[in-house]
C-alpha cells in the first residue's frame, strides 16, 4: 500500500475563512508534513492562480473536479435523487457531480494508499461499498447537524428543508459509517451521536484544532472603553446566539456598564446586521483577513449559543489567545475547558449578564482565566497535538487495509 494520501476537499480548503475551512486547512497542513498528498477539490468555480500556488505547499498534485450548477435542471437531478436514492442535499450534489466526472470517481475508488474524506458528504462516493482505506471527517455529526439547524431555520421553507435533510440522512449515513475504516468527530458528544447510528463502526475524535504559534495573545496596549467579542459568519446559529445574547443579555451589562461596547468581528453580512442597527454600542468589522487584532483589542470572549452542533472553532482561538471566555454550556461544547478555573459557564440570561460584568471589573481575573484557557490550548488542541494523533489515525487505517 503506497504512503500517498488522497484528500478530498469541499471548496478550496485555502483561503480559510470559516470554521470549516480553518479545520480543513489545519487538517491537510499536518497530513503534509508526513505523507505525500495528492488534493482533489471538488468546487463551484475554478481555483485562482493564488489558491493553487499556496495549496501547491502541501499537495503534490492538485486536481478540481466542478461543483453541480444551480440551474434548473441541475436542481431537478437532486431533487429526484434526494427522493428515489433517499439523500441529503449535499450528497444528492456530490453525485451529480461525479456522475459528470466518471473518470476522477474512478480514481478515487482506484487510489492505492488512504483517501482522506472532509466532510461527511464524500461518504456517498462509497455507500453501498466497502472503503476501508477511507477516512471520513464528520465536522459535525452529520445527521444531529440537521437537527439543530433546522430548529435555528429563519423561514418555514428552510425549516422544511432542514427536517426533509435530517430525515434523509437518517437512513443515508449510518451503512456510509460501517463501510469506511474511520470515521473522525470532533468531539466526544458528535462521536456517541455517530455510534448511536453504526455502532460497528470506527469512530475516533479530533478536536478542531489552532496553531498556538500563530494565534498568541498580545495586550500590552489594551484600552478603553470594556470590550466584548463575538466572532464568526452570518451563518443562522451565529445570528440566533448573537441575537439572544443582545435581546436578553446587553441591555442588561449596558445598564451597568453603559460604555462597554459590543464588538462582532467576521463576516456578518450587511443584511444580517440591520436588526442590530437599534442597539447601542454594536460594531461590526465585516470580513477580515486576520482577526487576531480583535481579540487583542477585547476584554471578554462571550459563546451564548443555546443549542449547537460539532464544537466552535472560535472558542479554539479564543483559548490560543488567551481571552476570558463567558459561555453556555453548548457554547464550549468538546474543549476540556473548566468552569471557574478556565472558563465562566452561564445558565441563563441573568448569570450571563452577571458574569461578564464581573469580569469586566475584574482585569486581573480576565488575565487568569485567559491564561489557564491558552495552557489548555497548548496541551490538547494545539495542531502538534493533534497532528500526531491524525498521524497514528492514519497509519492504523494503512495497517489495516493492508491485512
Amino acid at each position: 500500500m503506497t504512503s500517498e494520501i488522497l484528500f478530498l476537499a469541499w471548496e478550496s480548503p485555502w483561503p480559510a475563512f470559516g470554521g470549516g475551512p480553518m479545520r480543513m486547512l489545519g487538517l491537510l497542513k499536518e497530513l503534509s508534513k508526513t505523507y505525500p498528498v495528492h488534493l482533489m477539490v471538488v468546487s463551484a468555480k475554478p481555483l485562482s492562480a493564488e489558491q493553487e500556488t499556496e495549496l501547491r505547499n502541501y499537495a503534490i498534485s492538485i486536481t478540481r473536479v466542478p461543483l453541480a450548477s444551480a440551474t434548473l435542471s441541475d436542481k431537478l437531478r437532486i431533487a429526484a435523487s434526494m427522493v428515489t436514492r433517499r439523500m441529503p442535499y449535499h450528497c444528492a450534489l456530490l453525485a451529480l457531480s461525479f456522475r459528470r466526472a466518471p473518470d476522477k470517481l474512478k480514481e478515487i475508488h482506484a487510489f492505492p494508499g488512504v483517501v482522506y474524506a472532509n466532510y461527511g458528504h464524500w461518504g456517498t462516493l462509497v455507500r453501498g461499498r466497502q472503503a476501508r482505506n477511507w477516512i471520513l471527517d464528520q465536522q459535525n455529526a452529520d445527521v444531529d447537524f440537521w437537527r439543530v439547524y433546522a430548529t435555528q431555520a429563519t423561514s418555514v421553507w428552510l425549516k422544511l428543508v432542514a427536517l426533509l435533510n435530517w430525515r434523509l440522512a437518517e437512513a443515508h449515513f449510518p451503512r456510509i459509517y460501517s463501510s469506511v475504516g474511520c470515521v473522525v468527530s470532533v468531539c466526544e458528544a458528535d462521536r456517541q451521536l455517530t455510534l448511536d447510528l453504526a455502532p460497528q463502526a470506527q469512530v475516533v475524535v479530533i478536536e478542531n484544532g489552532v496553531d498556538c504559534a500563530y494565534y498568541v495573545p498580545d495586550r500590552a496596549s489594551r484600552s478603553v472603553p470594556p470590550r466584548l467579542l463575538f466572532t464568526g459568519t452570518s451563518a443562522p446559529r451565529n445570528v440566533l446566539a448573537l441575537r439572544q445574547f443582545v435581546r436578553g443579555v446587553w441591555p442588561l451589562v449596558q445598564r451597568k456598564l453603559p460604555d462597554t461596547e459590543l464588538l462582532v468581528a467576521g463576516n456578518f453580512k450587511p443584511e444580517a446586521q440591520v436588526e442590530f442597527k437599534q442597539y447601542n454600542n454594536i460594531r461590526f468589522t465585516g470580513r477580515v483577513d486576520d482577526i487576531r487584532p480583535y481579540f487583542n483589542q477585547s476584554d471578554v470572549f462571550i459563546a451564548p449559543f443555546e443549542e449547537t452542533h460539532g464544537s466552535k472553532l472560535k472558542i479554539a482561538e479564543a483559548m490560543a489567545m488567551g481571552m476570558a471566555i463567558v459561555s453556555t454550556p453548548e457554547g464550549v461544547r468538546g474543549f476540556a475547558l473548566v468552569d471557574g478555573e478556565s472558563v465562566l459557564i452561564a445558565h441563563n440570561k441573568e448569570e450571563f449578564a452577571t458574569q461578564v460584568i464581573a469580569l469586566l471589573e475584574d482585569p486581573a481575573r480576565q488575565a487568569r482565566l485567559g491564561m489557564a484557557a491558552r495552557e489548555i490550548a497548548l496541551s490538547t488542541i494545539d495542531w502538534k497535538v493533534l497532528g500526531q494523533r491524525l498521524i497514528a489515525i492514519v497509519e492504523a487505517t494503512r495497517g489495516c487495509f493492508s491485512i
